[in-house]
Parts: C-alpha cells; sequence; structure tokens
C-alpha cells in the first residue's frame, strides 16, 4: 500500500471512528435526543474520548486524575453547554489530526 493510501485510510477510520460518533453526540445535544438517564453514558464517552485525545498527544500520564467526572443528575441547559463545550474541543481536536 502506498503512503498516499494509507494516509486516505488513516482518514478514513478518523473520521468513522472518532469525529462521526462525536458529531452525532454534539448533535444530539443541541437537540433533544438525550435525556437524564444519559449522563453516564456521556460521562463515559467523554472519558473514553479525552483519554484517547490524551494518549495521541502522548500526556496520558498526567492527566488521568485529571478527567471529568461530573456528578449531574438532570440534563439541563447549563449542563448541556458543559458537554457540548467539552464534546465540541475533542472535535475540533480531532479534526486536526
Amino acid at each position: 500500500m502506498t503512503t498516499q493510501n494509507q494516509d486516505v485510510l488513516n482518514q478514513f477510520i478518523i473520521d468513522v471512528k472518532l469525529i462521526q460518533p462525536i458529531q452525532k453526540i454534539v448533535n444530539g445535544l443541541n437537540g433533544t435526543e438525550y435525556r437524564d438517564c444519559d449522563i453516564k453514558w456521556l460521562d463515559a464517552k467523554l472519558e473514553a474520548f479525552v483519554k484517547l485525545a490524551c494518549d495521541t498527544l502522548g500526556i496520558s500520564g498526567i492527566l488521568q486524575n485529571q478527567l471529568p467526572h461530573t456528578s449531574f443528575t438532570i440534563l439541563n441547559d447549563h449542563n448541556k453547554q458543559y458537554y457540548l463545550s467539552k464534546f465540541n474541543t475533542i472535535l475540533e481536536y480531532f479534526k486536526t489530526i
């Protein structure tokens, strides 16, 4: 496989496995797809994406105890904005790889 083909394949994998799923979460948060019962799932997804981003930056050991953990019980506008901020930041990072 040529280097160009490998680059295209790598970009496809990043798009399908990272960018599209995060964009779907952002779209869902902007809409009404998520409810209070989804908070633990959102926390788990956020943690997984943050860990992966840290690994790609080579700083995974530094931030292990700094990962976001919420104690939210309701998904009100304030808490949605919290998640939107975090997921949009991760999304923009993965778009740059």
